[in-house]
Parts: structure tokens; C-alpha cells; sequence
């Protein structure tokens, strides 16, 4: 979708994939720094209203200023192809570090939960509601800052499944994290983001969200139905594994 060589943006290497659409490293030109380039492809997409949307959550989320938020510059709409110019953070998503080290000890997930929490409250009070808080969309620098990418984007830009269609415009979402009323007839406000980032706080304990399911609506299904499973008996679960019962263990290792 982008064309090297026009434009102030000149892209460096080869695009990633974002969830709705590429993502270029890119130099700008005008002010010499490196930055985030998300390019997002209207064509397909049916929401008429989607344009307007963007832009005014894209002017909104422009005013969020907090070293815990990276930061988004510029916008724009060219072909049907959204454009969102951001700060480009180097580091690793929360998702590749719990791949890696499977749990986090907890003064260092309560740590990475408030940095995720400040990113939130200085959204908040512009009004910007992120939608999809996930260890995905969470970059941990080799600083150790905590970095919440796409604020006020992503709720906007692909509307996802919904088990009761709604008459407004669906926000994009994780039924593993996020709160059930997105999936349902509800936006849902920022008391979503709060649940999300409830289960994010969880999931870097064990290892894993609180609810799974073989697919989305059984995840929302569960988090309607069931409450939330205890830290134990994941615990449990993971010294059953590496213990089983009956395996009798003495200090001499008979």
C-alpha cells in the first residue's frame, strides 16, 4: 500500500502486519526521525461513517501526552487508505516476553499493570477509549518504560464479531481480554478498558488469560456465565503437570 519514494515518509525495510492493515518503519523526511507508519485499507469495509470516526478519534488521541502512550502525529486519508503516523517504539510486546518467560513474578506484573493504567487514566481524560487492551498492543522498552500503542484507533477502525448485532459501530476487540458488553449490544466505556486491563494483570501470573474457549463466543459466553477462576488453581495445575498424582518425590529422589 505504500510507495517508496512519495510522499515525506520514506520507508525503511519490509512492512509488518498489523491487525487491520501494514505497518512500515519509515524515515520522515522533513523532521529527520524514524516513526511508526500504519497504513489501513478502507476498500471491503461497509461502515460509510467510518472516515468521520477516524478522524475524530484520530484528533482526540493526539492529545494524549504521557511517556507511558506513544505518541500519534499525524493522520490522513488518501484512496481509502487511512494513514496514522506514530512515534516508533523499540522494545518487545508483552506478548513475546510472556512467550518467553511464561509468568512474571508479581512486583514486576503489578509494575508493567501501572504503567498500562497511567497510559489509561491520561487517555481517559480526553475522553479515548482504547478498546483492546492486550499484551499484544503493549511494547516493554529496553528501558523498562511500558509503551500502550494505537490509542483511540483501533475501536475504530474494523468493527468485530458481535454475538447481538449492534446498531452502532462494533469496536474492534480480544474476547480473551476484553470486557463481554463489547461483544454484545453495548460499546461498552472506560470501565472496559479497566476490565481488559484487569485480565492482562492476570494473565502475566500464570502465564494465561483467565477464560479460553474454542472459539470467541464461548470465551464471552464463559465470562457471562462463570466467574473468575482463581490464581490457585492455575498454580495447582501447572505442579500437577510437572508432579503428577501419585508420583511419590522425597528429598533423596526415590
Amino acid at each position: 500500500m505504500l510507495e517508496a519514494g512519495r510522499g515525506p515518509y520514506e520507508p525503511i525495510g519490509r512492512p509488518g502486519r498489523g491487525g487491520v492493515g501494514e505497518v512500515w518503519a519509515a524515515r520522515d523526511r522533513v523532521l529527520h526521525r524514524e516513526v511508526a507508519l500504519k497504513l489501513l485499507d478502507l476498500d471491503g469495509i461497509a461502515q460509510s461513517d467510518l472516515p468521520r470516526w477516524f478522524e475524530r478519534e484520530a484528533v482526540a488521541a493526539a492529545q494524549i501526552v504521557h511517556p507511558d502512550v506513544a505518541a500519534l502525529y499525524d493522520r490522513g486519508i488518501h484512496d481509502d487508505v487511512l494513514s496514522l503516523v506514530m512515534e516508533k517504539v523499540d522494545g518487545q510486546t508483552l506478548t513475546a516476553r510472556l512467550q518467553a518467560e511464561s509468568s512474571f513474578p508479581l512486583t514486576r506484573a503489578v509494575a508493567i499493570a501501572g504503567g498500562i493504567c497511567a497510559a489509561l487514566e491520561a487517555a481517559h481524560r480526553v475522553q479515548v477509549i482504547r478498546y483492546d487492551i492486550k499484551p499484544h498492543n503493549v511494547i516493554l522498552t529496553g528501558v523498562g518504560l511500558v509503551k500502550v500503542i494505537d490509542f483511540g484507533v483501533a475501536g475504530f477502525v474494523q468493527a468485530a464479531f458481535t454475538v447481538t448485532r449492534s446498531s452502532q459501530l462494533a469496536p474492534a476487540g480480544t474476547p480473551e481480554f476484553g470486557a463481554p458488553e463489547q461483544f454484545l449490544t453495548e460499546r461498552g466505556d472506560e470501565r472496559s478498558d479497566l476490565y481488559a486491563l484487569g485480565g492482562v494483570l492476570f494473565a502475566m501470573l500464570p502465564g494465561r488469560p483467565p477464560f479460553t474457549g474454542h472459539n470467541s463466543i464461548a470465551v464471552v459466553w464463559r465470562k457471562l456465565d462463570e466467574e473468575t477462576p482463581p490464581l490457585d488453581a492455575f498454580r495447582l495445575s501447572r505442579l500437577s503437570h510437572l508432579w503428577p498424582v501419585g508420583h511419590s518425590h522425597t528429598a533423596t529422589g526415590q
